[in-house]
Formats: structure tokens, sequence, C-alpha cells
């Protein structure tokens, strides 16, 4: 289903939510698992999710979820390469691990989309807003 009609959708390890018509909110679970299989998983559902317009992405992830090391060493956004999907991408990390994981990994691998890495959801949200609107 396109992003205009979602309100809700649930996956085994995350929720999907829009905040606004071209918002969309990915929160993990807390009984989430980060490894390439389940964000190869998660990735395919938020393409369907968005279809084929930009919209802006924020990603919440709840306190210290495990991590598979191999998981850190792709870069989870190649797609967005051929076909850019997401306009900006705020990252909330709740867990100091998670927080710095996260910074080493957008270093590592830079994005062709503007992305940063928060502690709160409210500044993540207004960074977003603001990006949407520059892009507009």
């Amino acid at each position: 289903m396109p992003m205009e009609g979602l309100s809700t959708e649930e996956t085994l390890h995350c929720t999907f939510s829009r905040a606004a018509p071209r918002f969309l909110v990915q929160r993990f679970k807390p009984e989430a698992r980060f490894t390439q299989a389940i964000l190869d998983e998660v990735a395919a559902v938020r393409d369907r999710i968005i279809g084929d317009s930009l919209c802006a992405l924020m990603v919440i992830i709840p306190e210290e979820i495990p991590i598979d090391p191999n998981a850190t060493n792709t870069d989870h956004f190649t797609g967005e390469r051929v076909k850019r999907r997401i306009l900006a991408l705020a990252l909330v990390a709740h867990g100091d691990m998670m927080r710095s994981v996260s910074k080493f990994y957008f270093t590592w691998f830079p994005q062709p989309f503007p992305a940063r890495v928060f502690d709160s959801e409210e500044a993540a949200h207004a960074w977003l807003r603001d990006e949407a609107d520059a892009a507009s």
C-alpha cells in the first residue's frame, strides 16, 4: 500500500506510522535485533510503504538493541542511489552505544540524502521539518 493510504503498519520488528503525508516514522520494537536479514526485511517493507515519491524518514531505535557486527559492514541504503525515496533521515537512538554506532555508520557510509543522528524525537522531528521545507 503506498504511503498515502497508510496510518500504521506492524511487522515483527517495527511499527511504521505516518506523521504527515510525506513523513514516515519507523519505530523499532524493543525485542528487535539488528541482523542483515532483519534490516533487509524492514527496508523492503519501508520501500513498499513509501512508494515512488520522496518522504522524510524518522527511524527510532530503543535503548541497546543487540547488533550483529556484520550488519554494520553494509550500506543499507544502496537502493537510494538508484531510486531515491528518502528526502532526509533522522535516526533517533535512545542508547549511547547505538548513537555512537549510528554516527560511525553514517560517516563510513555517506548517504545520497541528509542524515543525522539524534537523542530526542522532538529535535529529530524539527530537523526533518526544516529539511522538508528547504526541499520544497
